[in-house]
């Protein structure tokens, strides 16, 4: 272990790696960051911070989601509480209608969200409800300026292709977590699917959203790891949500893991992914409560507004004023 004077040098050497030279650090820096981060969590912040503010500035980027079909899922991922496999309690939706949508979006206009996603459960969407969400994404396009984004599952290249064609501009499917833990989250699939479709939505020109859950039992190597694999991908931006245990999923009594050990998490994840939007999306209230307003101080550059797919979140307005109090642009 480093003792102070070597890990305040090797912050140093990290930081002038990849400012200076535009270079990324490898898997043993960032264990190594770790182990420093757990005697000297400011040091490791503050490197984090460093980082976002070169690259992004004092700036902030905002996205919404909108569950345009809720629950009813032949999946398995034992921390969603829309499977059928779960005895949840939850209101059931068919694929959402036009005005639907656009009643909540004319809400979320109001305030500086940059990006606006229609998630759907299931694997994937069979062809009517699939035109349905086109429909929609076409008519939002035309009609209002703000950018598109989608998370519908599965993606084939020819409904990639019909997503770009209607306005689409991002592709969203989270890994979750890493390859090797992923065995202990879902059966119904594999994570090479989820790869599969992402690599289509860049190879058709999509940008891609992927990131993950954490807490959900793994251990900090498997969020480090994770974090590479999404480097690997090359993907645009990094969802980090932190679980909300839900009754009637099998991760309900999961504990949620120490505020430090999430922090030390969006810390390493800047790091690691030093030029990516970061955004800390869902289960923030829970796990954070009053501290999140540390989590911006960890690198964090993006926030996920408004409710999520079937729990509340902090009204827009609230968090918009929190994130300016900060002094973040939003």
């Amino acid at each position: 272990m480093l003792n102070f004077l070597q890990s305040v040098q090797f912050a140093k050497e990290i930081e002038k790696k990849i400012i200076e030279y535009e270079q990324d650090i490898d898997i043993s820096e960032a264990t190594m960051l770790y182990e420093i981060a757990k005697h000297d969590f400011d040091l490791v912040k503050n490197l984090a911070d460093t980082i976002k503010r070169y690259y992004f500035k004092n700036n902030i980027e905002l996205c919404s989601i909108y569950p345009a079909k809720v629950g009813m899922c032949t999946e398995d991922c034992k921390f969603c509480s829309q499977s059928i496999y779960h005895s949840c309690k939850i209101e059931i939706k068919d694929v959402a209608s036009v005005d639907e949508v656009i009643e909540y979006l004319e809400d979320i206009i109001a305030f500086p969200v940059k990006r606006f996603s229609l998630v759907t459960s299931g694997g994937e969407l069979n062809d009517f409800e699939f035109k349905r969400i086109i429909d929609i994404i076409s008519y939002i396009s035309k009609n209002y300026d703000i950018h598109l984004c989608a998370s519908l599952g599965f993606l084939t290249k020819e409904r990639a292709k019909k997503l770009m064609l209607a306005g689409g501009t991002r592709y969203h499917n989270n890994l979750e977590t890493s390859s090797t833990y992923f065995k202990n989250i879902c059966s119904t699939h594999t994570q090479a699917q989820k790869i599969e479709t992402l690599k289509i939505a860049k190879e058709t020109g999509l940008e891609i959203c992927s990131g993950g859950i954490i807490s959900m039992g793994e251990d900090m190597s498997e969020r480090i790891k994770l974090a590479f694999e999404l480097r690997e991908l090359k993907v645009d931006s990094v969802p980090i949500n932190i679980l909300n245990p839900i009754k009637g999923t099998p991760f309900e009594d999961m504990k949620i893991m120490d505020q430090n050990e999430i922090f030390i998490t969006l810390a390493l994840f800047r790091i690691v992914l030093p030029r990516k939007t970061i955004l800390l999306a869902g289960g923030k209230e829970n796990a954070l409560k009053d501290m999140e307003k540390i989590a911006y101080k960890c690198g964090i550059n993006g926030c996920m507004v408004g409710n999520y797919l079937t729990t509340q979140g902090m009204g827009i307005k609230e968090k918009v004023e929190m994130l300016e109090s900060l002094g973040l642009e939003v």
